[in-house]
């Protein structure tokens, strides 16, 4: 088993539960899981509002621009990058994703940093 694929399960175990966020005066739950579509192999950001027909689709296109600002901007001390999924079914969730090679080269990072630490006394 790949590491990719043993990470993308302990994903799945670990984020089952959807968690409440208020932002921009609006209650979104999100949800994050793992895309398997093998052309966007990766993690998806999903902010679902919990109350439906509030949100224009001009305030919610506002409000996916500040998310994804806020989001890139705490994401990227870890070198991650977010898209905006616009692909989704339900156009009511506010998604994003997260490709796969981000989540590899973090891991590369720590193996790598890990193995500098060899030879050195403690």
């Amino acid at each position: 088993m790949t590491i990719s694929k043993i990470i993308i399960e302990e994903l799945q175990t670990l984020i089952k539960e959807s968690t409440k966020v208020n932002f921009k005066g609006h209650s979104f739950m999100l949800r994050v899981g793992v895309n398997e579509d093998p052309n966007k192999k990766g993690i998806k950001v999903q902010f679902l509002p919990t109350s439906f027909g509030t949100i224009s689709q001009t305030e919610q296109n506002d409000i996916a621009m500040e998310l994804e600002a806020k989001l890139e901007q705490n994401l990227s001390q870890y070198g991650i990058r977010l898209e905006r999924d616009r692909n989704l079914k339900d156009k009511t969730i506010i998604g994003f994703f997260i490709y796969i090679e981000y989540i590899d080269r973090i891991i590369r990072q720590a193996l790598s940093d890990a193995g500098s630490d060899q030879g050195k006394s403690k």
